[in-house]
């Protein structure tokens, strides 16, 4: 089991810096927090060994050794434009809450906690001056499923006994909380099975009625249908002012703070991969433009 879990891939830990947070998250905290162990203060969403450190949380002499691993995706480029060398970073961090593999794992737990929620953070370093644009990615939060069957494409089935609002106002609360404003990018399809999912994100969207949280939905299979990926531009061009109001969080090399994200955008497709992908690769190949600028 010990050989299983060391050899699967994406689990990161770092002895000297706090994976778990977003520059910005770290730059906002008090001089209380900046003297606790990481293993105090790491956010619990992304901690994926929080069973293993409990007993050890209420020894402080061992909280050196006791590291919080993420888990998701990292990796930090040296790039260089016009002579200038900067450094590219991408973090994901995969929430351990409703964690699971695609099918199987749909939608929100009573808690509020979406299926395959990552926060995905893209960091340049330059000259010691710092920017962090921070997107996030979701099941659609509310009870459905998509049990899987012998068709290529099980049916995806809403639930009609749960009360859908209670588990999204959990889950959009938390995230007003954490991240400010939302704009909600729905990618799935406006027709056939996906069809019910997306009306019943909308309708509860503006049910929840407020002002902080945006919904679009892109229909990405029909607009982008025959390879015409430029029509990706439509989106892009859908959001752009919303982009440049939330901004980005930007640090200069003497540790003052220029700019703040206030919002972050929420996309989602029905795993949350392939379509997410495409869509949150745009706005932060935009964003990376604007701050290297």
């Amino acid at each position: 089991m010990i050989n299983n879990v060391l050899t699967t891939d994406g689990f990161y830990f770092c002895t000297d810096f706090d994976l778990t947070h977003t520059l910005q998250r770290l730059a906002n905290t008090s001089p209380d927090f900046q003297e606790m162990s990481l293993l105090e203060r790491a956010d619990q969403r992304f901690v994926w060994n929080g069973n293993l450190l409990r007993e050890l949380a209420g020894q402080p002499e061992l909280h050196r050794f006791a590291l919080p691993v993420i888990h998701g995706f990292i990796v930090m480029k040296p790039c260089r434009i016009n002579g200038k060398i900067f450094e590219w970073i991408l973090i994901s961090r995969r929430s351990c809450f409703r964690a699971g593999v695609r099918y199987y794992v749909r939608g929100i737990d009573p808690e509020g906690h979406a299926a395959n929620f990552v926060e995905t953070e893209q960091i340049v370093l330059y000259e010691g001056a710092k920017a962090s644009f921070v997107q996030t990615r979701g099941s659609m939060p509310f009870y459905w499923s998509q049990r899987p069957n012998l068709k290529y494409k099980p049916k995806p089935v809403i639930s009609k006994t749960m009360n859908h609002m209670d588990g999204f106002q959990r889950h959009f609360d938390s995230q007003l909380l954490i991240y400010g404003k939302q704009t909600v990018l729905n990618l799935v399809n406006q027709k056939g099975s996906e069809k019910p999912l997306e009306e019943e994100f909308a309708k509860m969207s503006s049910g929840l009625n407020n002002g902080m949280l945006n919904y679009l939905a892109f229909d990405f299979h029909k607009e982008c249908s025959h390879m015409r990926w430029d029509r990706l531009q439509i989106l892009v061009d859908a959001v752009s002012e919303t982009q440049d109001e939330y901004g980005y969080f930007m640090v200069n090399s003497d540790g003052k703070i220029l700019t703040q994200q206030k919002g972050v955008f929420r996309s989602n497709c029905m795993d949350c991969l392939d379509r997410t992908n495409v869509i949150q690769s745009l706005l932060a190949r935009r964003s990376l433009q604007s701050q290297l600028q």
